[in-house]
């Protein structure tokens, strides 16, 4: 149990708990700031050992094949997860460090309110979401030389590459702009259109196992289809509805000398016309092309951009 000297004012909790990678159990400590320095996350091997932690990029639960109840904690420069007994000892701990990172964010905004619509961020912006990738050398990660270890980072409108030692995104991509996205294996990848950042392709990632890559195309998914939602139910302007402002290459249509068919028909002209008529006669089919010319322009408009998932 933790002590309650004034030496240790500033945990706010400890517990044991099993790393990661080897299952081994140490005893965690997770302290607040104060004048013995900033929040942290520390663990012991023993009384006389320990290690302090660096000072959190972002934390999120996560499972894995092996591992159901998993707490994330990114640094700028590592991956460092611990494994709880329980849901309950899970949802404990998230909630315990990230209370103590938004105390230590004070000032700063959540990427939603800071988004120009172009996905730029600053330092310190807290994401919904946050997953360590390899980007592969296949597709845009080849030929935009975007391979290597990132942190894909989740928004509501924006998915954020993030290299290694940065908390500033070196790729920004519109949650709008992605076509598809899907996993295989350990793999995910999300084909991206010609009104990206980085142009059109496919960026493919590497994960730890299968359950992480799914987890990352279901979350993405899911966040893609509220924001299309989100875009159909929000009001259009005057200026974006076909019926109240009609489009004006309908409205100003000519008719090159000949009447409109409202007032002729679509039916040719009758062969009994007279000698002096015949001029006319070669302009039979003019109707004919307006009908064709009628049924192309008055094709229901679709919407300018349509997402696959």
């Amino acid at each position: 149990m933790c002590s309650s000297s004034d030496a240790v004012d500033d945990i706010r909790k400890c517990g044991y708990l099993r790393k990661q990678k080897h299952g081994h159990k140490r005893f965690f400590v997770l302290r607040a700031a104060s004048h013995s320095g900033p929040s942290r996350l520390e663990y012991y091997d023993s009384e006389k050992k320990f290690r302090s932690s660096l000072r959190c990029f972002t934390v999120n639960k996560r499972a894995d094949s092996k591992n159901k109840h998993l707490i994330a904690l990114y640094t700028k420069d590592e991956y460092f997860a611990i494994v709880a007994e329980n849901e309950a000892e899970q949802e404990d701990w998230y909630v315990a460090v990230s209370a103590l990172m938004n105390e230590g964010k004070k000032g700063h905004v959540d990427s939603d309110d800071l988004d120009d619509g172009y996905g730029t961020v600053t330092p310190g912006t807290v994401f919904k979401e946050v997953w360590q990738v390899n980007v592969k050398p296949k597709g845009l990660g080849q030929t935009k030389n975007l391979t290597g270890v990132y942190r894909l980072c989740l928004s509501s409108k924006t998915l954020h590459l993030v290299k290694l030692n940065s908390e500033t995104p070196c790729v920004n991509l519109q949650l709008m702009n992605i076509r598809r996205c899907g996993h295989s294996e350990s793999f995910f990848f999300i084909e991206v259109g010609r009104s990206s950042s980085i142009g059109p392709g496919e960026i493919w990632m590497q994960v730890d196992d299968s359950v992480v890559a799914q987890n990352m195309h279901e979350t993405i998914l899911e966040t893609m289809k509220a924001l299309k939602a989100f875009a159909e139910f929000r009001p259009r302007s005057k200026s974006q509805s076909s019926g109240s402002n009609p489009m004006p290459f309908i409205t100003t249509r000519r008719h090159l000398g000949n009447l409109p068919p409202s007032q002729t028909g679509l039916h040719p002209a009758p062969a009994h016309r007279s000698h002096g008529d015949r001029r006319h006669t070669h302009r039979s089919p003019a109707p004919t092309r307006e009908r064709h010319l009628c049924q192309y322009r008055l094709q229901p408009l679709g919407p300018g951009l349509l997402h696959t998932w």
